[in-house]
């Protein structure tokens, strides 16, 4: 909480730059308050790049966090529990997921306005960030919110109670396992044809289509592969050391395939041209998801005879 006080704090002069130069920037005058103006960009674009290098791993630290809190808290076998112990831990641990890709799109935005001489994007990109600045606001005090209401005195809901399928209908189309294997299985299959025609929207958007795809395909059908128990469906779990922290391999491997698809996204939304290195860092990281996934209901037939 210290550190994300401070990034935002951090955030906060970033912001009251970002107001002056997105209202009066103009590369076209060379006067000497156009001349502060675009020193002050520098200053400012230098802190919101610090502010996600630092996020980056300061995600990790939180859920390995969350994990580390349910051996206090009566009921938690896991993060799931503690991110549900209040009405808006869900919501916190998604925006804060979502602010780390729009972070993402403002340093592209960024290092594409320098790049040209005409800087296109300044006003535009300090002006988004003004919008940005407010997601980053309300994760601080979602999360401290959270942090404050978690229960101590009475006990959570654990894992085998929020992801139990028997709870949920079985006539609902979208838990259906062969639809979710389709899904998985066509989204995947739709990101190669994309990647090969190098379309940066649709790909793009099928790679951030298809991370939700996979945490949907994860919990369902993988997961119980990997506790080996057909009702163990916690996407949580992974993270701890019986299964191998096999879970932060799953979700960094799952972070790096969105990336390169919102890089590439936000390039063709800005119109200019993606570079390979984007397509390939989604398309090997989504690849080797993909492998890594499939392997452990594979290896279960292969061991057992059986599927789950």
């Amino acid at each position: 909480m210290l550190v994300e006080g401070i990034l935002l704090l951090l955030g906060g002069i970033a912001l009251f730059a970002s107001v002056r130069i997105g209202l009066d920037f103009d590369p076209s005058k060379s006067t000497t308050y156009q001349y502060s103006l675009n020193k002050k960009s520098y200053l400012v674009a230098t802190i919101i790049m610090f502010i996600l290098l630092i996020k980056l791993p300061l995600f990790l630290f939180f859920v390995w966090t969350m994990d580390i809190l349910s051996l206090s808290v009566a009921g938690a076998m896991c993060a799931a529990g503690i991110v549900s112990a209040t009405d808006w831990g869900s919501t916190m641990f998604f925006l804060k997921i979502i602010n780390l890709f729009l972070l993402v799109a403002w340093v592209l935005m960024h290092r594409l306005d320098l790049s040209e001489p005409t800087y296109p994007f300044t006003k535009r990109k300090f002006l988004l960030f003004q919008g940005l600045f407010f997601l980053l606001f309300l994760e601080f005090s979602l999360q401290l919110a959270h942090f404050l209401q978690i229960p101590t005195d009475s006990p959570v809901a654990c894992c085998s109670l929020l992801f139990d399928q028997t709870s949920q209908t079985h006539e609902a189309l979208w838990l259906q396992p062969p639809v979710i294997l389709g899904t998985f299985l066509g989204g995947y299959i739709l990101l190669w044809v994309f990647y090969w025609r190098k379309r940066p929207i649709v790909f793009g958007v099928s790679a951030l289509a298809w991370m939700a795809i996979s945490i949907h395909a994860l919990i369902r059908i993988f997961s119980p592969y990997v506790y080996e128990l057909p009702t163990h469906m916690c996407p949580f779990c992974l993270l701890q050391q019986e299964y191998y922290f096999v879970g932060y391999l799953v979700y960094i491997l799952l972070f790096l395939g969105a990336l390169g698809g919102t890089l590439v996204l936000s390039a063709a939304l800005l119109k200019r041209p993606s570079q390979n290195l984007w397509y390939n860092l989604s398309i090997i990281c989504n690849t080797l998801l993909f492998l890594l996934l499939c392997a452990y209901p594979l290896s279960y037939v292969w061991r057992n005879g059986v599927w789950l």
